[in-house]
């Protein structure tokens, strides 16, 4: 049968525009390289660590980046040998690519330095990754640093693989590894080592030269090809990469944790910046002293754009049994032990407005799924095909991890073994929040990155004693909880900005612009005495009021504002106001937080100490919030919950957070 020439030009029209969508799509395809050593040979001498647990977090933030499993190669412990890692990158991100793909380089493990052989690093040392067949020291004529993959081999591999990706692809690199440091005093696990792959004569010399390297200076490629390269840094290379303890009881690379949890609440259109803010305030809430880095252009939007922003529902994985359901979603989404999720039929915009199918609540959350227990009549078929949706949030235990560090009197263990009594105080042998030990007639407490939290003259009222170091760990407990409450409601949106008001005893400008606070990376640096003041933006639809928490790097909170005999401050939609108090930027150095909480409703946030009249009427009415923040100072009332708190109707306040960093 002939065709009319009308529906052969159709059908050629088709044609064409099927190819081309070919195209578009080929063009498009992601590719990636995990790579994962969490137990090297016993031969090596390397600690072990748990890298294999990034693994998961990665590959889910990678399916929510738009990656498909099968374009993700992974290689674990003895896969991962200098050689296969090394083929990895050619195959799967260099001969596999073309011009306007993506691809995306992750390492989990050990890092190190090595001797620099062509006295291209000012301090002597190139930075290394730690494959699986290396070994940790140096011994000359049997392992002089074969095995490792320095940067110069490296950034011989991104070249042509951001050469061939093109001006249009993107290639995105995320290393969760250090190349210095080690765990100190039994505190949880550091991903690298001081030592440097080098002859013990080399590294005397190279002691005086000057350290001014970081990560990023792994990533030498030429200027006009950086705008299609990202890198992101568990941590500068002078400092500590540690393993953070997650809302599950597993340990994580800092970075793997940080980037998962970071990609899952992504907008559409979010820019690298954005990310790497995510990043950071997530590592710093955890880590006080811990700086990731990043380098590249990190204002471009993040994989130009392709990918696809979470949704803010949760569909059903699989049943457990008759009344638990797994559904899609963990405590990488914020979905935490106690949250209630609601069912609704698909399609349904606002849980608030409608009933719920049924209604049950989290007994279990791993890192990307959630067991939730339903006790109200349902019908599995229909939850099989439903949105869930929270109801309420749930932030977790306030919990602390007390260790005993080294021998105790008998009267100062008896007030250890009454500590770890009380639910919310766990004892540990390893990792730990606070470190208490006894040295001569002073009881410290020191919190894991060697900060002293507080101390005590060994005193003859045991009693006393005993309820002093009980209230200060309750503070660092609450400021702990504090610092990683997270809630959003973008109509009551606030922000913060800072003030420089004078530095050196030397009056700043007014028109000193704020930016100029910020590095090259967006992080905010002030110095030790300083004095800014703080600006409070209403970017939301409706008015709200306020109220500012620093949290310290020694995890010691303040109520910055307003006074101790106010409640919140109300600002109106669209209105800006400059707090008229200077403040004082002080000891102890490192990463501070600001956390301005707005809400539609007036809240006293302030010490009970400082508001008498709460204990004094109990039945009050109060916002749900306040009452989650003044459940934190009465942790006895929830000490027989195991430090248990109360959850909260989604977005019933807005947090915004402003870390930065203090130095000399």
């Amino acid at each position: 049968m002939t065709l009319p020439a009308y529906h052969t030009k159709i059908r050629f029209c088709v044609f064409i525009i099927l190819a081309i969508s070919t195209i578009v799509i080929q063009a498009q395809t992601k590719k990636a390289l995990i790579v994962a050593v969490g137990t090297y040979p016993a031969s090596s001498n390397i600690t072990s660590l748990h890298s294999l647990n990034d693994i998961p977090l990665i590959q889910s933030a990678l399916k929510k980046l738009g990656f498909e499993e099968k374009d993700i190669l992974i290689l674990a412990d003895s896969q991962a040998t200098k050689e296969n890692i090394l083929n990895g990158l050619e195959s799967q991100l260099l001969k596999n690519a073309k011009e306007g793909d993506i691809a995306y380089f992750h390492f989990s493990g050990h890092g190190q330095q090595v001797q620099d052989f062509n006295g291209d690093e000012s301090d002597g040392y190139d930075e290394a990754l730690v494959p699986y067949d290396a070994l940790m020291e140096y011994e000359p004529g049997k392992y002089q640093g074969e095995k490792h993959i320095t940067d110069d081999e490296l950034n011989n591999l991104y070249k042509k693989i951001v050469n061939k990706l093109g001006a249009k692809g993107h290639f995105l690199i995320t290393v969760d590894a250090c190349h210095s440091g080690t765990s100190t005093r039994g505190f949880g696990l550091a991903r690298g080592t001081d030592i440097p792959m080098a002859p013990a004569d080399y590294r005397a010399q190279s002691e005086n030269k000057p350290k001014d390297f970081g990560p990023s200076d792994a990533l030498q490629i030429k200027e006009n090809a950086l705008e299609t390269l990202v890198a992101f840094f568990a941590s500068m290379a002078s400092q500590k990469n540690y393993e953070i303890l997650a809302e599950d009881g597993k340990y994580y690379g800092s970075l793997s944790y940080a980037f998962s949890k970071a990609i899952n609440k992504l907008p559409k259109d979010a820019s690298y910046l954005q990310l790497f803010d995510r990043i950071r305030l997530t590592i710093g809430n955890s880590i006080s002293n811990q700086i990731p880095e990043a380098s590249g252009i990190l204002t471009q939007t993040v994989l130009g754009g392709k990918f696809q922003s979470t949704p803010e529902y949760y569909l059903a994985r699989e049943w457990v049994s008759d009344s638990l359901l797994e559904i899609e979603g963990g405590f990488l989404n914020g979905l935490n032990t106690g949250t209630v999720i609601g069912f609704f039929p698909p399609d349904t915009k606002n849980g608030s407005n409608v009933k719920p199918l049924t209604k049950g609540t989290i007994i279990e959350a791993g890192s990307h799924t959630s067991v939730v227990e339903l006790k109200e009549d349902f019908d599995k078929n229909i939850l099989d095909h439903s949105w869930g949706i929270v109801l309420e949030e749930n932030f977790g235990n306030v919990l602390i991890h007390l260790k005993k560090q080294g021998n105790l009197s008998i009267e100062i263990n008896e007030i250890f073994q009454n500590l770890i009594k009380i639910p919310f105080i766990k004892n540990t042998e390893s990792d730990a929040d606070l470190l208490f030990e006894e040295s001569g007639m002073q009881i410290k407490l020191t919190n894991k990155f060697g900060l002293e939290i507080d101390s005590w003259k060994n005193s003859s009222n045991k009693q006393n004693l005993f309820e002093s170091i009980k209230k200060s760990i309750t503070k660092y407990a609450q400021a702990q909880y504090l610092r990683k409450l997270n809630q959003q409601n973008r109509k009551i949106d606030l922000r913060l900005d800072f003030i420089l008001v004078s530095r050196k005893g030397i009056k700043i400008p007014e028109n000193y612009p704020s930016d100029s606070l910020k590095n090259e990376q967006g992080e905010i640096i002030l110095k030790n005495g300083d004095t800014i003041r703080l600006k409070v933006s209403n970017y939301g639809k409706e008015e709200a009021f306020f109220t500012i928490i620093d949290i310290q790097p020694d995890n010691k909170m303040n109520i910055l504002y307003p006074k101790a005999e106010e409640s919140s401050v109300k600002l109106a939609s669209g209105k800006s106001e400059i707090i008229p108090i200077n403040f004082r930027i002080s000891p102890p150095l490192g990463v501070e937080l600001f956390r301005l909480i707005a809400s539609r409703n007036p809240i006293n946030l302030r010490p009970l100490d400082q508001r008498r009249s709460i204990s004094d009427q109990p039945n009050t009415q109060k916002d749900p919030f306040e009452k989650l923040f003044l459940e934190t100072y009465h942790l006895d009332s929830i000490s027989t919950r195991g430090g248990n708190t109360a959850s909260l109707p989604p977005g019933q306040v807005n947090i915004s957070s402003t870390q930065f960093r203090i130095i000399d």
